[in-house]
């Protein structure tokens, strides 16, 4: 089939959708149809490349990414061509291959390590929503911990978390939650978290209704509305029944499952939530808002095992976990998988929780880690 019409848009390489020819002597021409599908000519057929945002458009070198069938295609010295082997040299391609390799490896089987694997307790969507939300809050610390902290949850929810937020009341969530505490977060603090959601399905009927309102679909990645969702949370309510005052108290640690990029927290948790909420590609995550958040706009959850392991193998080097780090090593991921970057998260925070790769490194076993190839670890 002939997909180069005459209502098909040429593209520059380098200049974005301005209608210009791509082509040129040693350059390949690229091509976008009506419906946004991408084409190219490869030993001189027409090849599908990718559909929209798919595709990492305007190209840079080095640039890789793979459509839902596999085939992977690279950008070099301004040629796009099909990967038919990793094997092949460059480093972009190298750390594909290792992450995709670790990405296959570390599936659904391990949930059992991770508080995700808490939310698969549930099947309803409106509970999976709250659920996940109170998991990735309270995502820090040991797992173990953390698993015996949401059951403790669970079991005061009557494992009904949409219900229970929905009809929480202050004065009763402060007796039901009296003695309740993880690491610094309090009886208070927690029911002022509940308060807040029982709010966002009160007046927006779902967390998502809530997240969409500061959400604008042009925006290359959630920055901006992760800002106005965390803004927005936090005076949402009056919480004087819990803490005496109408707005809370600066001190509050309520605040800490809603920080801010302004902060430049690299807001973990809340881009954990966001990844289970939006990607639906495997058995990991739920993917159950769908009303238009694109998983290239996702952004990486950044925790100390993510920001070491990330500087091992090349994609940040900032020391301190931050929201610029995040964006940075999402961005790197972006030239692995355009529109799913987001998808190595699981795979690579194993290395640190189930202790492959140990901080320090330098030990007898670094040979059998998954990413030991792309390590840069020097000791």
């Amino acid at each position: 089939m002939d997909y180069h019409k005459e209502s098909d848009k040429d593209l520059s390489l380098t200049g974005g959708k301005n209608g210009g020819s791509a082509e040129g002597a040693g350059k390949s021409s690229i091509w976008e149809d009506n419906d946004f599908n991408f084409y190219t000519k490869i030993n001189g057929e027409d090849v599908f490349i990718g559909r929209g945002m798919n595709v990492p458009f305007p190209f840079e070198e080095g640039d890789c990414w793979s459509l839902p069938d596999g085939k992977t295609f690279v950008y070099r010295n301004g040629i796009i061509s099909k990967v038919e082997s990793f094997n092949n040299g460059g480093n972009s391609l190298k750390l594909k291959e290792c992450l995709e390799d670790l990405y296959c490896k570390f599936e659904e089987s391990y949930l059992y390590s991770d508080p995700l694997g808490f939310v698969h307790k549930f099947s309803d969507p409106k509970d999976i929503e709250i659920a996940g939300f109170i998991a990735a809050g309270f995502a820090f610390g040991g797992v173990p911990q953390i698993l015996k902290t949401l059951d403790k949850i669970d079991s005061i929810t009557g494992h009904k978390f949409y219900e229970f937020t929905f009809n929480f009341n202050a004065e009763e969530g402060l007796k039901l939650f009296k003695g309740f505490y993880y690491r610094f977060i309090k009886e208070k603090d927690i029911a002022a978290l509940f308060l807040i959601l029982s709010e966002i399905l009160k007046q927006y009927g779902s967390i998502e209704n809530f997240f969409l309102e500061g959400y604008n679909p042009s925006d290359i990645n959630l920055k901006k509305a992760i800002e106005s969702f965390c803004e927005r949370a936090l005076h949402i309510a009056d919480f004087s029944q819990i803490y005496g005052t109408k707005n809370i108290p600066e001190r509050s640690m309520v605040r800490f499952f809603f920080t801010s990029p302004k902060d430049n927290s690299p807001c973990k948790r809340i881009n954990l939530y966001l990844r289970w909420m939006v990607r639906n590609s495997d058995n990991l995550d739920f993917g159950i808002w769908n009303n238009g958040i694109q998983t290239y706009q996702l952004i990486m959850p950044v925790d100390t095992h993510i920001g070491r392991i990330s500087r091992y193998i090349g994609l940040t080097n900032r020391k301190n976990p931050s929201f610029k780090m995040a964006e940075e090593i999402t961005g790197n991921l972006k030239k692995l998988d355009y529109s799913d970057p987001i998808k190595y998260d699981f795979a690579i925070t194993r290395l640190g929780i189930l202790d492959i790769c140990k901080k320090g490194g330098n030990h007898s076993d670094c040979d059998k880690c998954g990413i030991y190839a792309i390590c840069n670890f020097k000791g």
